[in-house]
């Protein structure tokens, strides 16, 4: 298999190198490794031969200004910076002048270029390039490991784009037009003017979600220009953003808004691990000296350093709060015990409510004092649970490998039993013979059985009846901010806000919890008027196939028939009397509207 995998490699290599020439790579800032950091690669287009001192020139100018930048300054050494120039036969970029914003004194021309770079033929500022393949080739031979591909295109003219790769052009407000278009590329923000038709999507900076209490940005909209913005009217209105013409995204002199600086660093540190080397190496158990040893990590620090670090030994931490610790042999009380360094940065630029346990990186080393029995056992996270629910199981104390009774060879596994279950472990202890068991019981209780039912269809002023079955506790919520603790809980006088979904929840003697709901639906009709309701007959009720109805008032009648659900069946216009052939509807409870001038009543019909 190692072999045919080389074959292929080397065959595709050889394809891509017939495609793409190899070029000079000029490094213009270098941070650290390759391997963890954000690699930033700036490529030229419409730069001839000659003028390849200038495209490196601009890089250098760009990238100066994009590490200066907020958030970028904060972690410029997260950052390493490539160019890689690029001769294009003829200087410029092209220009369809077909845009109905086309510049008017911008001549329109046609240019041979390494990327086919052209201003928009629809959208004259949407510039982008064309020889999409010459460009992904000539990376893969130069250049394989980048996360973000800019081009600077050969051009004194507003325009750029941001997509797979960020384009813009040599304009006097380029530097800025290019971190616009980065947001795109590295962070995925959307613009916050309206580009158009079909550029509504979820993003970190837009959303069709308006309810304050659960918008992506909720945690900012207590600070200065953060709140819930339309993007425009018609389609656009079916959008919100942070701000109104007060971020980068929007208009080139404003800065990033506090929503997109805080995608921006989330993304950064998606990127990269602030963790750059630790020691001793934890690849093995080490092995402590009787005088104890030290461990440390080497972080890679923003400026100014927001990185926080914890310490624990064996799931208890230490009041330790640098990048080092001295253990001494005498703290280790069991044969094998953990020592982890967990790394958070808690940069104030971001307020995502789950950034800590989703970037916290840790750093874990298993600590051996030979000294000590081997005390080989199971912790278990939760060892009761409610049907349906996980755990995670940890084998601690194992100087070799494990076999779980459920197959998994890992230190740490989640079990989701239907039942009460036993689980079993066995440490083979390296370089012996010896085998130590280990077990646990995980016990699983049932969950509350739980029904929810209402007395209707409602007209509206009726009263609502809601039901749930005997049980230990009751929570019901629903619409209108509707909260109940009584097992059979009624509303008076309902109107439509009171229509919806009834959920009851209940918790059981284990402290399971379990829910039904129920739907409420109530009729925009009335409760009866008694001085029209004594004047209508609608018989027979019961029915069978058809019905009559009188009315004593004279003039026009409306007689209305609603299924259950609230739908209109049927409509007919008539004075004092009429029959109506109903053969077409299915047995089943009807509900019927009857007006007469301003007076109006209502009724439930029975079809056998």
């Amino acid at each position: 298999m190692k072999t045919s995998f080389t074959a292929i490699t080397a065959l595709l290599l050889v394809s891509i190198g017939a495609l793409a020439q190899k070029f000079p790579v000029d490094t213009i800032y270098k941070a650290g490794s390759i391997d963890n950091r954000v690699n930033i690669v700036i490529l030229g287009d419409g730069f001839t031969q000659g003028e390849l001192p200038k495209f490196l020139n601009e890089s250098k100018k760009f990238a100066d200004f994009f590490l200066s930048y907020s958030p970028y300054n904060r972690y410029r050494n997260y950052f390493n910076i490539f160019s890689i120039g690029t001769p294009s036969k003829e200087s410029g970029i092209t220009n369809p002048g077909t845009a109905f914003d086309a510049y008017s004194d911008q001549p329109v021309e046609a240019k041979d270029t390494y990327f086919g770079a052209s201003f928009g033929n629809s959208v004259h500022r949407l510039v982008t390039i064309s020889n999409y393949t010459v460009l992904s080739n000539l990376l893969a031979v130069n250049l394989p490991s980048y996360d973000l591909v800019v081009v600077l295109v050969n051009s004194p003219w507003y325009g750029g784009s941001g997509g797979s790769f960020a384009v813009h052009t040599l304009h006097e407000q380029a530097n800025k037009i290019g971190v616009h278009e980065i947001g795109h590329t590295l962070t995925h923000l959307n613009d916050e003017y309206w580009a158009g038709s079909g550029y509504g999507w979820e993003a970190p900076n837009m959303t069709a979600n308006s309810n304050i209490a659960t918008i992506k940005w909720r945690n900012w909209l207590n600070t200065p220009d953060i709140g819930v913005f339309r993007h425009g009217n018609g389609e656009a209105s079916n959008w919100y953003k942070p701000t109104a013409t007060n971020c980068l995204m929007e208009v080139l002199h404003r800065e990033f808004c506090k929503v997109c600086r805080e995608a921006t660093a989330e993304r950064i540190l998606e990127l990269v691990n602030p963790v750059e080397q630790f020691s001793p190496d934890n690849a093995e158990a080490v092995v402590m000296h009787e005088k104890g040893m030290s461990f440390a990590v080497r972080l890679l620090a923003p400026v100014p350093n927001s990185l926080m670090v914890e310490w624990s030994l064996g799931g208890k931490p230490l009041d330790v709060k640098t990048d080092h610790v001295d253990i001494p042999s005498a703290a280790l009380t069991t044969r094998i015990t953990d020592l982890t360094a967990s790394i958070f940065d808690s940069t104030l630029i971001s307020r995502q409510d789950d950034r800590k346990v989703r970037r916290t990186k840790t750093v874990t080393w298993k600590l051996e004092r030979k000294d000590i029995p081997m005390n080989f056992h199971i912790v278990a996270a939760k060892d009761t649970l409610c049907a349906g629910e996980s755990t995670t199981l940890t084998a601690q104390g194992c100087l070799g490998t494990l076999n779980w009774s459920t197959g998994e060879s890992t230190q740490v596994i989640t079990a989701t039993p239907g039942l009460s279950t036993d689980f079993t472990v066995s440490c083979y202890e390296r370089g012996t013979d010896n085998i130590h068991p280990a077990g646990i019981t995980i016990v699983v209780s049932p969950l509350p059985i739980v029904s929810a039912s209402n007395t209707g269809p409602y007209f509206k002023g009726a009263q609502i009846e809601l039901k749930a079955n005997a049980t230990d506790s009751y929570d019901w919520t629903g619409p209108d901010n509707f909260k109940s603790v009584l097992q059979n809980p009624v509303i008076k006088n309902a109107d439509t806000v009171n229509r919806g979904i009834y959920t009851v929840t209940t918790r059981n003697w284990a402290g399971c919890v379990a829910s039904a709901s129920t739907q409420v639906i109530i009729d925009a009709l009335p409760v009866a008027d008694n001085d029209l309701h004594s004047s209508v007959q609608v018989f027979p009720n019961p029915a069978k196939g058809r019905i009559f109805i009188k009315v004593k008032p004279t003039g026009p009648s409306n007689f209305i028939l609603y299924d259950v659900a609230g739908r209109e069946l049927l409509r007919k216009t008539f004075v004092q009397a009429t029959e109506i052939n109903l053969h077409k509807l299915e047995s089943g409870i009807y509900v019927y509207s009857l007006s007469n001038g301003k007076n109006e009543t209502a009724g439930k019909l029975l079809l056998e």
